[in-house]
């Protein structure tokens, strides 16, 4: 058997014994197809081929495409995972992965907002009729949950609960949480759900057979890449001169909760981190809580 259709085995494996979402099953498919590309490129397509060294000289061939470090961890982790699969299954006979020293993750600083920014964005425009009505929800909504762009792309008006001011959102692995609205942004959703309907051109109710909560004015789900327009949008508007993304925006919920004194751990849970360690960037960057503690905490803060 060839080694594509060995990774169609293991695609399978992902969808229905892993779970994965779309996004996710996408990403290791392409990481895996440019690995399995390179090798057809040299006539290896069985996994006889496989080996250490036809591994490192993948490794200096994607080289040449200057990938981030984050997108270099990623595509070793996609092969690692690939490779494991083949181990366990015995479709190769050698452990292949102990020999493979995956790179260290730099840290990086992401690009958030203060919360003044913040009460700019959403002080700097007042909608004028129902798409603004529309992006003004979104905007309330990714910072009052610090939802991931996916997330609010994928949910369904039966995710929301109003009365009780919180809705499901399905995180990465499919995984369900419970986040919650503070009242600005259960008024604007609200005040969205009562024009949603009007949307279609014409007026006509064409919103039937779609339940995702944010749609397009064709009445079909509103894309990601949309959603990023209209951050974008409403950012240079505010003339906050950032380069500010939905997931800036999911950033900025995290360290304005931690610097207003919430928990590590509590933070962990509302943005559906799985290990404490990718939440921990978070207090790198809480230099006003840090500042408070100081103040309060050093026993010679104060002149005496």
């Amino acid at each position: 058997m060839s080694l594509f259709n060995f990774l169609e085995l293991y695609i399978k494996y992902l969808k229905y014994e892993k779970n994965l979402s779309l996004n996710s099953i996408n990403s290791y498919r392409k990481d895996i197809t440019q690995f399995l590309n390179f090798l057809k490129n040299k006539k290896i397509t069985e996994t006889a081929g496989l080996n250490l060294g036809i591994f490192r000289d993948f490794l200096k061939y994607i080289d040449n495409f200057h990938y981030s470090n984050r997108t270099i961890i990623r595509k070793y982790s996609s092969l690692i995972n690939f490779f494991r699969f083949l181990e366990r299954n015995d479709y190769i006979d050698f452990q292949l992965t102990e020999s493979i020293n995956v790179p260290r993750k730099r840290h990086r600083f992401y690009s958030f907002m203060s919360e003044s920014e913040t009460e700019r964005l959403f002080d700097s425009f007042e909608p004028q009729n129902d798409f603004e009505i529309r992006d003004r929800s979104i905007l309330e909504l990714l910072y009052s949950t610090g939802a991931r762009i996916s997330e609010a792309e994928g949910l369904k008006t039966g995710d929301i609960d109003l009365g009780g001011s919180e809705l499901i959102v399905t995180g990465k692995g499919r995984k369900q949480r419970m986040v919650y609205l503070n009242q600005t942004a259960a008024f604007w959703l609200k005040k969205y759900l009562e024009i949603r309907s009007r949307l279609a051109s014409g007026g006509e109710d064409k919103y039937v057979n779609d339940k995702h909560l944010f749609l397009n004015r064709f009445g079909k789900r509103l894309s990601s890449r949309s959603m990023r327009t209209i951050v974008k949008k409403y950012v240079k508007k505010a003339l906050i001169d950032k380069n500010i993304t939905p997931h800036s925006i999911r950033h900025s919920f995290a360290t304005h909760l931690l610097q207003e004194g919430a928990g590590i751990r509590e933070i962990q849970e509302l943005l559906g981190h799985e290990s404490i360690s990718t939440t921990q960037i978070y207090s790198h960057l809480n230099v006003k809580k840090l500042k408070k503690d100081y103040k309060k905490f050093h026993p010679r803060a104060e002149i005496k």
